[in-house]
């Protein structure tokens, strides 16, 4: 864990050092949510009733701005870091390390969002409890922000372990970048990220929400807005934890045949 922390603490100083590329980010997303809430304003003025699948014109922003604060929690990155490790030989050099690689990859993933997290996640944090404090109570805000955080540090993980998985491809594939952008844009619209999976069509959804990605962005975000109940909170939660459990023996299988075949460019 002190190796793992030192790592953090390295590539952290190293996110500090690009501030230029973090402020173009943030104008990037900034300009992305304000088109995305547009659309939401359009949308909801065709509305006759102005609810649209439980959700009002105030509660759609609310879930537009807390799946993005989730979101900030989800820019891990390891999954291309893998893939360029791989690809250009870096991994031979990595496996002989006293550290394992899995371990500098995950801090080094933290320290990536961490960044976003304390300039974007927590600001947006604080305006929606106060937002939630005004229409509710301070008690029943806090509580779900409580809440969303430790759903959302399962969702860490479970990012953690899909994006290992998708990484994992350049051992099979000679170029898997594409296959990675594809994986990024998939799991938005999995996810919830895009748009509430409420929206979609009964079969459609039905189906989006049996899967572990929903866990990613729409299920803490729902619980932030308070539109689950608590047996349902407990339920998700516990599929989850099993969602986790299950990718992290993926993973590890995974990684123990790749590395018995592995073929490095470069190395």
């Amino acid at each position: 864990m002190s190796k793992g922390i030192a790592y953090y603490r390295f590539f952290l100083k190293g996110e500090a050092k690009y501030r230029i590329n973090f402020i173009s980010y943030l104008l990037s997303g900034f300009i992305q949510l304000m088109a995305i809430l547009f659309i939401w304003k359009l949308v909801y003025a065709n509305s006759a009733s102005g609810v649209i699948e439980g959700l009002n014109y105030e509660e759609i922003i609310l879930y537009t701005i807390i799946s993005t604060i989730a979101t900030q929690f989800m820019l891990l990155d390891n999954d291309f870091q893998v893939a360029g490790d791989i690809q250009e030989g870096n991994l031979s050099y990595e496996l002989v390390r006293p550290v394992s690689y899995i371990t500098k990859l995950f801090f080094q993933g933290l320290a990536r969002s961490t960044t976003s997290i304390l300039l974007v996640g927590i600001p947006a944090i604080i305006g929606v409890v106060a937002y939630i404090s005004i229409h509710e109570s301070f008690g029943v805000a806090l509580s779900r922000c409580l809440l969303f955080i430790v759903i959302i540090s399962f969702s860490v993980g479970l990012m953690f372990c899909v994006n290992l998985l998708f990484g994992y491809s350049a051992f099979y594939l000679n170029y898997s970048w594409g296959f990675l952008l594809f994986k990024g844009t998939f799991i938005q619209l999995l996810s919830g990220a895009l748009f509430p999976l409420a929206m979609l069509p009964s079969p459609l959804r039905e189906i989006f929400l049996k899967t572990p990605f929903q866990y990613m962005t729409y299920f803490p975000t729902m619980v932030f807005l308070g539109k689950l109940s608590t047996q349902e909170i407990m339920t998700n939660l516990v599929m989850e934890i099993s969602w986790l459990i299950v990718f992290i023996l993926l993973c590890l299988a995974f990684w123990r045949h790749a590395i018995k075949n592995i073929t490095i460019n470069g190395g």
